[in-house]
């Protein structure tokens, strides 16, 4: 909503461009970037009757014997933004591996992930994927044979605006499968505000059902380089 209210303004007038004051012209008027300081937006995500974190909800076995690049089947995409885990189930016959995960965000941009053996045999992104483009075991050090592996959700919930600092999420609401909707106190929940994602599951795991909302702002300041 953020991005798209400064995209309107950007194509409904006329083009931003700087003088020498370091100010920029829209239409006649001259403004100052710094006159949008603790100027917000402020927005709600609802994320309604959630699965709870499944360790191979994405993909389940996947065969690590294969030519490469082995293009993993995608057996469901998230149910909701959130951030994915992988694990090998063995990984006898591979000593190193690359991994590379495609996809998009709630904000519908590109992001991907790469991981090595460097990284575990077992991890999860910090991104929060709606929807994965690809997931792809593009090197392999071994043969693979009679080797797995798992993909699933985790529970980082992505949100579909900007974050500038963990303070802009000012209220979360939990309504458990079985009850109404309540505060869900600061405590509870982690916001990473570099990959605008909020952690849910430090209060409880998630339980399929659980819904939550969140209230957050974004800063006007850092919408407009």
């Amino acid at each position: 909503m953020g991005r798209d209210l400064v995209s309107r303004m950007q194509t409904d007038q006329t083009v931003f461009t700087a003088d020498t004051a370091g100010r920029s012209a829209l239409a006649s008027k001259l403004i100052q970037k710094d006159h949008l300081d603790d100027m917000y937006l402020r927005h709600v995500d609802h994320f309604n009757k959630v699965l709870a974190a499944a360790s191979a909800g994405i993909r389940s076995n996947e065969d690590l014997s294969a030519v490469l690049p082995i293009n993993f089947a995608i057996d469901a995409q998230p149910d909701v933004p959130r951030n994915l885990t992988w694990a090998f189930d063995s990984h006898a016959q591979v000593a190193a591996f690359t991994l590379v995960i495609a996809g998009k965000d709630a904000k519908g941009n590109s992001i991907t992930d790469t991981f090595t053996a460097a990284d575990g045999w077992a991890g999860a992104t910090a991104k929060a994927y709606a929807t994965i483009t690809s997931i792809q075991l593009t090197a392999r050090t071994g043969t693979g044979v009679g080797d797995t592996m798992d993909f699933g959700s985790g529970s980082l919930l992505g949100l579909a605006n900007d974050l500038a600092a963990a303070g802009d999420v000012f209220k979360v609401a939990k309504s458990l499968a079985a009850g109404n909707s309540a505060d869900y106190p600061a405590a509870s929940y982690v916001v990473d505000a570099t990959n605008d994602t909020v952690d849910v599951s430090t209060g409880a795991a998630i339980v399929d059902g659980d819904s939550f909302t969140i209230w957050y702002k974004t800063d006007l300041h850092n919408l407009i380089a």
